[in-house]
C-alpha cells in the first residue's frame, strides 16, 4: 500500500508542481477509514523514512478525515503535536449507534454469544438499568380466544432482569473522535450534533445499528452541520 500511494502522490505533483501548495486530505469509509489512518500515521511520522513520509513535505498541510472506521491500533492514533502540524486535521466521525467503530474483536465475539443465547426469562425495563441491557424478543404467544383470558399480552414472569457486560477492547479508533447524534428530547436529522468523544468513552458503550453504517448518512449529516456553520445556525 505505501509504494502505489507514493507513486501516485509523486506522479500527482510531477504533472502539476503548484500541488505543493495545496494541503493533502486523506479519507476513507469503513475499512477504508482504516487504511487512511494508517496511511495519514505513516505519512506523519517522525520515526519512519519511506518514500511516502518523505513527500509529507511536499504539501502544505495533510489532513485525515474517516467515517464509521473500525479500530486499528492498541493505542489511540493522534495527529503530531509538533507546531508545523498543529493546523492539520485528524478527524474521525462516528454516527451514534454505528457498530463498525466498536468493531474491536471482544466485542463482536460477545455480540454473537449473546445474539445466539436463548431468549431471557425475565422482562427488562431499561429505564433502571446502568449497564447495557438487551431484551431480547421470543416468539409470540397466540392470543388467548375469547373467554378464555381476560388479560392480553400475558403477565411475563418476573426475576432478576438479563445484563450484559460489555467486554474490554483492546484496540483504539484513530483521530480526534466526533459522535454524530440527534440531540438529546429532539427528533429529526435536522437536529444532529457533534460531540467530541474520548477512545475511553467509546469504551464504555455498545452501538448495534447497521444502519447507521451506512455513507449516505454520513453525508447528510456532515452536510446540515456545515450548512449550520456557515449559515451560523449553529450559534443561534
Amino acid at each position: 500500500m505505501i509504494a502505489p500511494v507514493a507513486s501516485r502522490l509523486r506522479t500527482l505533483l510531477q504533472e502539476n508542481p503548484s500541488r505543493s501548495n495545496c494541503s493533502l486530505l486523506i479519507t476513507g469509509h469503513s475499512a477504508g477509514g482504516a487504511v487512511a489512518a494508517l496511511l495519514y500515521a505513516h505519512m506523519m511520522s517522525t520515526t519512519v523514512r519511506s518514500e511516502l513520509n518523505h513527500l509529507t513535505g511536499f504539501f502544505k498541510r495533510v489532513h485525515c478525515i474517516t467515517f464509521g472506521a473500525p479500530p486499528v491500533s492498541l493505542l489511540p492514533l493522534q495527529k503530531p503535536t509538533d507546531k508545523r502540524h498543529e493546523k492539520s486535521l485528524f478527524l474521525s466521525f462516528i454516527n451514534e449507534g454505528d457498530p463498525v467503530p466498536r468493531a474491536d474483536k471482544t466485542v463482536v465475539s460477545s455480540l454473537v454469544k449473546l445474539y445466539a443465547s436463548p431468549a431471557p426469562n425475565s422482562i427488562c425495563n431499561l429505564s433502571t438499568v446502568s449497564n447495557l441491557v438487551l431484551p431480547v424478543q421470543g416468539k409470540k404467544s397466540k392470543r388467548p380466544q375469547k373467554g378464555k383470558s381476560n388479560s392480553w399480552p400475558p403477565p411475563g414472569p418476573t426475576g432478576p432482569m438479563p445484563v450484559w457486560n460489555i467486554p474490554p477492547s483492546t484496540l483504539s479508533t484513530a483521530g480526534r473522535l466526533v459522535l454524530l447524534r440527534i440531540k438529546p428530547g429532539t427528533v429529526g436529522e435536522q437536529n444532529i450534533e457533534g460531540c467530541v468523544v474520548t477512545d475511553e468513552q467509546l469504551r464504555g458503550v455498545v452501538f448495534g445499528d447497521p444502519m447507521c453504517h451506512m455513507m449516505n448518512l454520513y453525508a447528510r449529516r456532515i452536510e446540515i452541520l456545515a450548512t449550520r456553520a456557515v449559515t451560523a445556525k449553529s450559534f443561534s
